[in-house]
């Protein structure tokens, strides 16, 4: 027998008969305060940890669901443009052999939202952020942990939950943002919408955030997710508190799949 383990899944399923396929993406070039990279080693390890029982399905969700854990894409240090055309190829590839599969990716910066949003094509972009990250450029770059939303405007309809951190350019276009949440949705969870007192290590924390419970309750308002994406969590260490807490966020999202099947 060989005692061997690559995943946080006690059996891992091929992508074409997957319910969920989860995908690394380490990539941290822009971020005033690095490590986000690291983030999907971290949270795989926590995910075995925690329960994946679901008291209010009263269900074993490790159990119910088929889990395809693809591992990490290999992105490329410093370079968002090569980056991001290996995970809009990795997602094509894995729509060809699974186009019902809901995908969950686990960053890294938020960067990468960007690439995975323009690749799957939703009618409607969630943000759960602190951030508006709406700026045009920052620090002279165009593509930016802070300037990835703004690419958005105009080609999908945006709606954000949890901003309390913007500049005054950011506050004028968040006027013209979307409110109504409508059609197959895409939603972005930046780590840094909870508050520090549960939530500090991630690349700009804000004061005024979110509770576990209150995230519980903005999620309830997404009724037609197809895939989802976790970032900005920059571990210092393993099994820390706020690796849990992205453990548990994962565990929420993946009832929501669960709940519909």
């Amino acid at each position: 027998m060989i005692h061997v383990r690559n995943s946080f899944l006690s059996y891992n399923f091929k992508v074409e008969d997957a319910d969920v396929v989860f995908i690394g993406v380490p990539f941290d070039s822009t971020s005033i305060n690095p490590g986000s990279r690291y983030a999907p080693v971290v949270i795989r390890e926590s995910l075995r940890c925690i329960e994946g029982f679901d008291s209010d399905l009263n269900v074993d969700l490790f159990e119910r669901l088929k889990i395809s854990d693809l591992g990490d894409i290999e992105t490329v240090p410093g370079s968002y443009e090569l980056t991001s055309k290996r995970i809009e190829e990795t997602i094509n590839s894995v729509r060809e052999k699974n186009p019902d599969a809901f995908l969950f990716f686990i960053g890294g910066e938020h960067l990468i939202s960007l690439p995975i949003i323009r690749a799957l094509k939703p009618d409607t972009v969630v943000d759960f952020d602190a951030h508006a990250d709406l700026r045009k450029e920052y620090l002279g770059n165009k593509f930016s942990h802070a300037t990835w939303a703004s690419h958005l405007l105009g080609e999908f309809n945006l709606v954000q939950r949890g901003v309390r951190s913007f500049s005054s350019e950011e506050k004028s276009l968040m006027k013209n943002l979307g409110d109504r949440i409508h059609g197959a949705t895409y939603l972005t969870i930046d780590i840094d919408v909870f508050d520090p007192s549960i939530v500090s290590e991630t690349g700009l924390p804000e004061p005024n955030g979110w509770t576990f419970e209150e995230f519980c309750k903005n999620l309830e308002e997404i009724k037609n997710l197809i895939a989802a994406d976790l970032v900005e969590f920059a571990p210092r260490g393993f099994n820390l508190p706020t690796a849990f807490i992205a453990a548990n966020v994962v565990k929420k999202i993946l009832g929501i799949v669960a709940e519909r099947l």
